[in-house]
């Protein structure tokens, strides 16, 4: 009989401290904004909905970037399924990630377990973790919760136990739930996806599950393809290719020197799936109904770069790992569009898979698929999987029998706000902790004397959260939480004279650090920033809170504005007020002045001033939050060589001195590039 129970995981854990308090802006995400260059030879179906990242803003989400590489003893909360033929781990606390799935018979781990928790800069709000399955959605990239509670628990069907994870996304304002199945007397776990949008508007969504399987050396990434198409890095586009057109079989991972993601195409496939088959011609298959027509492999790379990344992520010797990918939308430079009050769902299998060796590495590809093919159709018919999705979709509105772990409270708030339910057999209640005077609006149009006491730590930004502020406004009266929060949604959609206007009313009412910084981002001329910003800062110590009793808003802000205050100074070569700032920063916590992000200031600074050996000396540290994609460790690297071959040599370098100079690695420590040049 399948069974489900809570667990806790021992493993060593990196602290993953509280979210930035600091909105964020649509111009100062994780993810800049990267246009591609025009994509040739994609189809229409592969153009469609297309998007380009970084550009859509992730308010009201809070990026996740207060974390380090310091790893101590821990646990994560765990559910597990049991079969006796198939364990599934859960982790409800991290997205709903599905750890670990082992085939009980051979003890097998199927995916990529990775042996710590280890947060690095590459997901939509920053910390992501490697290894399992990930779910992605609703916005794209890495899920917003990849790093948070959701909801979790137990349906009770005639077919068994199913495992519920879901959640509201605040961008989008839809809901989506996984239901997780694992039959009793069978080898495969059946994820049921649900996807609902209870507005009366048409909205874009996104969903892509990830799954990262351990590589072993001979591993072939199989799918239905007619040709392949990569998302290259630095430039961020979309490349048609044959899958042998780079001199070798990209269906290896371990011919991609650098990052290789490769969407496997085959438009008129009639059954869709991909499997990461080891020498053997043994590992993990997923196949699912036709809703899921995207399937991709991604792999770091053998490259230093790749390495370094998989082992940040992880442990030496215990980290390489190969995703396979499967999503609604044909790339993940595309989005999908659900019809006002629609909903769609799918079904997908994950299951241990074995065929024939000698077939699987065929060097035919065609013929590969289809022993591939021919293995999948006798183990998993497609009638098989189908009549399972008709039986998942009658499971997938009914309601939670137990709860396992709750989420965030912001799917109740929209049920609150429209007085109607977001999806059927979907709970939300939650408690308000953080969201306490966003509840308060909700259900009553007014803050009360305790939220205006105090800055929040979270904020809103859609059109039925505008709306609601500025109806209470009309109905109790503007304070300063009204303007401040105007204005920061105003300032999101560049409204910037409006947001303005907001924050000095709001900064007028009641002088805050808040108000400031967004005034000094609102600014015209740099030298009007700087002023503001120097004052947001100094008010931090300034403004006591308004309730004695509630703590000041000073200890949850510093680090973020001073990292954002000095990179700002800097950017703007505002030299001297800088070098100004450093030197408070320097008298206070070692938490503010130790800070990575300012420790690459200093490193930036000294570069910039000659000071080559002290430049040395602040790169040398294990960085955390590199972003996927950033250069600035090796920015910084290669113009202290490039200063000290000069200041050998006496004199200016050549350009053959600069390339040879440019040519030689980097320390392992700094090196996290990807791309085909090598630069990223």
């Amino acid at each position: 009989m399948t069974g489900i129970r809570t667990a806790r995981l021992a493993l060593p854990v990196s602290r993953l401290g509280p979210a930035n308090p600091l909105p964020v802006f649509r111009w100062q995400q994780p993810t800049a904004a990267n246009p591609a260059p025009p994509a040739d030879n994609l189809s229409a179906d592969e153009l469609a909905h297309a998007f380009v990242w970084g550009e859509a803003s992730i308010l009201p989400y809070r990026i996740q970037d207060d974390y380090e590489r310091d790893l101590r003893p821990g646990h994560l909360d765990a559910v597990v399924l049991d079969n006796g033929l198939l364990r599934a781990t859960v982790l409800p606390g991290l997205g709903g990630r599905l750890a670990s799935l082992v085939d009980s018979g051979t003890g097998t781990e199927l995916l990529f377990r990775n042996p710590v928790f280890q947060p690095a800069n590459l997901a939509a709000l920053n910390a992501w973790f490697s290894g399992g399955i990930e779910w992605n959605g609703l916005i794209p990239g890495h899920s917003p919760f990849t790093c948070a509670p959701v909801f979790c628990g137990i349906v009770e069907t005639d077919d068994g136990p199913i495992l519920r994870l879901h959640e509201f996304d605040r961008v989008r304002e839809a809901s989506w739930q996984i239901d997780l199945f694992l039959p009793d007397g069978e080898s495969r776990l059946y994820v049921h996806g649900r996807i609902v949008n209870p507005n009366p508007e048409e909205i874009a969504c996104y969903w892509w599950t990830n799954a990262a399987v351990r590589y072993r050396p001979g591993m072939r990434v199989l799918a239905p393809a007619d040709y392949g198409i990569e998302h290259v890095l630095p430039d961020n586009h979309l490349e048609r290719f044959a899958l042998d057109a780079h001199g070798f079989d990209a269906s290896y991972p371990e011919k991609w020197r650098a990052a290789a993601s490769v969407f496997f195409r085959e438009p008129d496939a009639d059954r869709r799936w991909i499997a990461a088959l080891d020498g053997h011609g043994q590992g993990l298959l997923q196949t699912s109904t036709r809703e899921m027509c995207g399937r991709k492999m991604f792999f770091f790379g053998t490259g230093t770069g790749g390495r370094h990344w998989m082992e940040a992520l992880a442990q030496p010797g215990n980290c390489e790992y190969v995703e396979i990918q499967a999503g609604i939308a044909p790339t993940q430079d595309q989005e999908f569009m659900l019809p006002a009050n629609g909903s769609l769902e799918w079904t997908e299998c994950w299951m241990p898979f074995a065929a024939d060796a000698t077939a699987v590495h065929d060097p035919c590809w065609r013929a590969a698929c289809s022993a591939v093919r021919r293995a999948l159709d006798e183990q998993l018919p497609a009638q098989t999987l189908s009549a399972l999705d008709a039986r998942l979709r009658i499971h997938a509105s009914k309601p939670v029998a137990r709860r396992l772990h709750r989420g965030a409270i912001w799917g109740k708030l929209h049920e609150v706000l429209t007085g109607r339910p977001i999806a059927s057999g979907l709970d939300f209640d939650a408690q308000p902790g953080i969201a306490r005077p966003w509840a308060e609006l909700a259900a009553t149009g007014r803050f009360s004397a305790t939220s205006l006491a105090e800055l929040p730590e979270i904020w809103v930004a859609s059109d039925r959260w505008r709306q609601a502020l500025i109806d209470s406004s009309a109905t109790h009266g503007e304070t300063w939480l009204h303007a401040l929060a105007l204005g920061i949604i105003a300032l999101d959609r560049s409204h910037t004279a409006l947001a303005s206007g907001y924050f000095q009313r709001a900064h007028a009412w009641r002088p805050n650090a808040l108000a400031l910084r967004n005034l000094a981002l609102s600014a015209r001329d740099a030298q009007t920033a700087e002023r503001l910003y120097l004052s947001a800062w100094d008010a931090l110590d300034a403004q006591p809170p308004l309730a004695p009793s509630l703590p000041s808003p000073a200890a949850s802000i510093a680090t973020s504005l001073a990292i954002e205050i000095a990179a700002w100074l800097l950017r703007h070569e505002r030299i001297d007020a800088l070098r100004r700032f450093l030197n408070v920063l320097d008298g206070l916590s070692p938490d503010v002045a130790r800070h990575e992000r300012i420790r690459l200031t200093h490193a930036r600074l000294a570069l910039l001033e000659g000071n080559l050996d002290s430049a040395e000396q602040w790169l040398d540290y294990d960085f955390a939050t590199i972003r996927e994609g950033e250069t600035v460790l090796d920015e910084i690297w290669s113009g202290l060589q490039l200063a000290r071959a000069s200041r050998r040599l006496g004199r200016a370098l050549s350009p053959g001195e600069k390339r040879a100079v440019l040519a030689a690695p980097i320390p392992y420590r700094l090196d996290f590039r990807m791309g085909r040049d090598g630069s990223v």
